[in-house]
């Protein structure tokens, strides 16, 4: 019996046969090789959407290389991969952190403790200042994710998808934006939201790090208060 192919066979087999890197023409033959396929046609068409989508590609052009309605392509991909059109820098950074986190441990998936890891980067984040005013350091939230799961022997190779967790708590940052009024979502919004879902890797380790919910969101609100401050007498002084 033939062995399945797993997902980085199939994104080589893609990338084999569209060699000039053209995102559009990968993400239309990711499409062919995915018709007679289940999960794993699912989790291929993810990551091709997921890089085009990063690549600044709209829903028209992925429609048409997928060669589906504009209306069809969204409602099939928005809310499995995450979106970070409106993301800050600093999110985006942290997004792409968490992947790099679940890499370098050797673990097959991005789990909602491995975004936890990555928002201790950039220190100057308002998620990371407020985990310091709450005396959560990064080395204790590896100590847990280390004892949940131990590191594997090689760093991970290949895509690394996001678990249904992680997705569901990247969704959940346009609400905690939309609770506090903000047009953007930053790290602040990516902290609030792994809180959401208890049972959550994240929400567990920062519960038992003392690190409750209302102490979060008090303590990113009083740091959010203080940069608007810092930054109005910052333009006051320069008048």
């Amino acid at each position: 019996m033939t062995p399945t192919p797993t997902l980085q066979d199939l994104i080589e087999t893609v990338r084999a046969s569209v060699p000039d890197e053209d995102p559009s023409a990968q993400l239309a033959k990711a499409a062919e090789v995915a018709g007679g396929l289940s999960q794993l046609g699912d989790r291929l068409l993810d990551h091709f959407v997921f890089q085009c989508r990063q690549a600044g590609m709209s829903w028209a052009e992925l429609s048409a290389s997928l060669g589906v309605s504009k209306q069809a392509a969204h409602k099939r991909f928005t809310g499995v991969t995450p979106t970070l059109q409106r993301y800050t820098a600093k999110a985006q950074q942290v997004v792409q952190g968490s992947i790099e986190q679940a890499r370098a441990l050797g673990h097959t998936a991005v789990g909602t403790e491995h975004l936890l890891l990555a928002l201790f980067e950039p220190a100057d984040s308002l998620a990371a200042l407020a985990l310091a005013r709450l005396q959560v350091r990064k080395e204790q939230v590896y100590d847990h994710v280390i004892a949940a799961q131990p590191p594997a022997g090689e760093p991970t190779e290949g895509a690394i998808p996001f678990t249904a967790k992680t997705k569901a708590a990247m969704r959940a940052t346009l609400d905690e934006a939309l609770d506090l009024n903000h047009n953007y979502i930053g790290t602040e919004h990516l902290l609030l939201a792994l809180q959401r879902d208890e049972s959550a890797e994240a929400a567990r380790i920062l519960a038992e790090l003392g690190a409750q919910r209302d102490a979060v969101r008090t303590t990113l609100l009083a740091e959010l208060d203080r940069f608007v401050r810092a930054r109005a007498a910052l333009a006051a002084a320069s008048e």
